[in-house]
């Protein structure tokens, strides 16, 4: 073992990671497995060892510490022996000379499974990154539908590489980080790994936010001292009140707030940093189910309860198999405490999820492995319904929300949906059968339409009709990816000739009401309209257009457009916070600009400078685009970036800095480039309401003596 420990070890150590030896990873190993499966271990290695031998990350460090850092990682989850050598393997499918026959030879049929359905996909062609994202999602999923052990390893896979993103250029530690704020994270919270969740979601908050998190980080650090008498009184208030009632044996630990969620409170609740840290939150664990709700009663005997602030998640679990109880008091001297209280096997699922289910037998965990198997199914119908890989990655995502309600069947079983979701999206999530036939239901036994959006708590019985079957308007009605994606898949295979003759109608609707005479549009105008769209025929053309998939404003545009001159007049965009309208980080559009929108498949519409290069480069490619009339709420922020040239001397930032908060805008992010001994030059990403303010800004800061030049990016 040291032999190879020094061949294949360096003078390298990371900085907040140091390196992880095989020694190491035996000695975990061996608190929880046999002797001869920690060989196993070792042997699979040695076979790693070799196979990345020669091979180096960004970093400079020897590749073989990545794949063993993910098995710590498992390891520290106690996950089992194939988990943990499919782990040290995981990357010599697809980056080394190691084949799939030849792992399987060494171990098994399980092992060599597992290491695949890691793998990427390396032999395809893809159109653009987006497409390769996509398709190597889809075959994750559908092997980790196969065995759940797949994800596991991709999330400590993806927990490393975000752990050791420091030698990476910035533009690709962004892409990184927001690819896993937008998947990885996600994922990790509906599978109950917690310590994972909270882990990934404050890297990417550090990489996509630096300074933002770089001044939360002080400013907790500044309240620590403040606050550890005031937790300590109160911890000791609630020791010795359970210990009045014979419950002496409870653990209380205060929980210290993570930079990312002060940051999304602060964003969705709009408070300031000193509301959101008024807060003090504890966690009770004690043995049984029966104690959870008997420390409740204590604990709101003790101090008052806040009206509406309870939640019991012990009878209604998350959809990752959470429990626990939780409250919030008016505790001393007007402080607000936040309690959760759960029992010591709801506490260990609570931070294992779905990785108990290898090793710690419970009735919490069946649960947990249970509601993860439901969500695989779920996905593996929207996966069978959705057309493109593109497009099943975004259902993929709308179903990873984390915003839910509970309603119940009336046999009194819990359904668990996305908030605002609708009866119609409730019989789908029953069965796509019923679903299919949804007429109307009865929720809290009165007579509902299929478009009402459900609340926690209500009891909706669906009423089905033989007769009734999906329609297109039911796409405006559904928000689940289930649902919409069953939608469509019917309407694709049963009513084609019925949605290509509302295409058509729609078409010659708007052309009517515009007075375009669509006969006389020359053959030449339709074929370039329908490559532009993608469509091998008119026919397909209008069917897209039944689905909502083309708008009709788009393809008459394409049919009248004469240079820069279109028919259809801007669209008007208000609700910029919408997760189907984004602004381009190419060009950092801002109210004032003139804008365009280009409609994507996988982002929405996203608003483009009308003079951006990115944007002139792709309509030639996406013809989804149109004017934009961007009406924006008051107050409200949107970032923009701007280049300052400055003297190379001391004090540089911080003049800026003090210059930007004077004028009560914020820094999201900042990038120093030298230039030579006596210039450097300044990127700052800030956060402005519009073009007015954005000049402002750039007018204080020309003024500024070491400031050489200023503009906008």
């Amino acid at each position: 073992m040291a032999k190879l420990n020094s061949r294949f070890g360096s003078n390298y150590m990371s900085k907040n990671n140091p390196r992880i030896l095989i020694s190491d990873l035996c000695e975990v190993l061996e608190e929880y497995m046999s002797k001869s499966q920690v060989e196993g271990v070792y042997q699979a290695y040695i076979i790693a060892a070799t196979a990345h031998d020669g091979q180096y990350r960004k970093s400079g460090e020897a590749y073989v510490f990545h794949p063993l850092s993910v098995a710590m990682i498992l390891a520290e989850f106690k996950l089992d022996y194939y988990c943990i050598v499919a782990a040290l393997l995981h990357d010599c499918i697809e980056d080394t000379l190691v084949t799939y026959d030849e792992i399987k030879y060494d171990f098994g049929d399980e092992i060599a499974h597992i290491v695949e359905g890691v793998s990427k996909l390396t032999d395809l062609e893809f159109h653009d990154a987006a497409d390769k994202q996509a398709q190597n999602f889809r075959k994750l999923f559908l092997a980790m539908s196969d065995d759940m052990r797949v994800i596991l390893i991709k999330l400590a896979d993806r927990l490393h590489n975000m752990r050791t993103l420091g030698s990476m250029a910035r533009a690709k530690q962004l892409r990184i980080a927001k690819e896993t704020s937008e998947i990885h994270a996600p994922i990790a919270r509906r599978l109950g790994l917690n310590s994972i969740r909270v882990e990934l979601d404050n890297l990417c908050f550090a990489i996509i936010h630096p300074f933002r998190h770089k001044v939360l980080v002080s400013q907790i650090k500044k309240q620590c001292g403040n606050r550890s008498k005031v937790i300590k009184h109160i911890q000791g208030a609630l020791e010795n009140r359970l210990g009045e009632e014979g419950m002496a044996k409870v653990e209380i630990h205060g929980r210290r707030k993570q930079p990312c969620s002060i940051y999304k409170k602060m964003k969705v609740k709009q408070l300031k940093f000193a509301q959101v840290l008024d807060m003090y939150a504890f966690r009770v664990v004690v043995d049984s189910v029966a104690e959870c709700y008997q420390t409740l009663g204590v604990i709101h005997n003790l101090y008052k309860p806040l009206p509406g602030k309870f939640k019991d998640y012990v009878a209604l679990p998350k959809s990752n198999g959470y429990q626990s109880l939780h409250t919030i008091l008016f505790g001393p001297n007007n402080i607000m405490i936040e309690v959760q209280i759960r029992s010591k096997d709801m506490h260990f699922v609570s931070e294992y999820g779905i990785a108990a289910h290898w090793h710690y037998k419970s009735e919490n965990n069946d649960n947990n492995a249970e509601l993860a198997s439901n969500w695989l199914g779920s996905l593996l119908d929207i996966q069978q319904q959705s057309g493109t890989s593109i497009e099943f990655l975004e259902n993929a995502k709308t179903d990873l929300s984390p915003s839910e309600v509970f309603v119940f069947t009336p046999d009194g079983d819990i359904i668990q949906l996305p908030y605002k979701s609708t009866v119609l999206d409730f019989a789908y999530m029953v069965h796509t059968n019923i679903g299919e036939h949804t007429f109307k239901a009865r929720v809290d036994q009165i007579l509902a339409p299929i478009s009402t959006v459900l609340r926690s708590g209500q009891t909706v019985r669906i009423i089905t009709d033989e007769d009734t079957h999906p329609q297109a308007s039911w796409l405006q009605i559904a928000t689940t990816a289930k649902a919409r994606s069953a939608i469509k898949s019917y309407l694709k295979s049963q009513s084609s000739s019925s949605l290509i003759q509302l295409g058509r109608y729609l078409l010659d609707n708007a052309c009517e009401y515009l007075h375009v005479e669509i006969e006389k549009i020359s053959t030449e105008k339709w074929a370039d309209c329908l490559k532009s769209l993608s469509c091998q025929s008119k026919e397909e053309m209008f069917l897209r257009i039944g689905l909502g998939e083309v708008l009709v404003s788009v393809v008459l545009n394409q049919l009248q457009c004469d240079g820069d001159h279109c028919l259809i007049e801007n669209i008007k965009v208000s609700d910029t916070q919408s997760k189907a309208i984004n602004c381009a980080q190419c060009c950092y559009p801002i109210p004032g600009d003139q804008v365009v929108g280009l409609l994507t498949s996988s982002k929405g519409m996203v608003l483009h400078r009308s003079d951006c290069t990115n944007f002139m480069h792709i309509k030639h490619k996406n013809s989804q685009w149109l004017g934009v009339d961007w009406q924006t709420k008051e107050n409200e922020e949107f970032e923009v970036k701007i280049l300052i040239d400055v003297n190379n001397q001391r004090g540089t930032l911080a003049s800026i800095a003090n210059c930007m908060a004077k004028q009560g805008v914020n820094i999201e992010n900042i990038e120093v480039n030298e230039r030579d001994n006596y210039l450097k030059s300044l990127g700052l990403v800030i956060a402005v309401t519009n073009t007015e303010q954005l000049a402002l800004v750039i007018e204080q800061l020309t003024a500024l003596d070491f400031v050489q030049d200023v503009k906008r990016f």
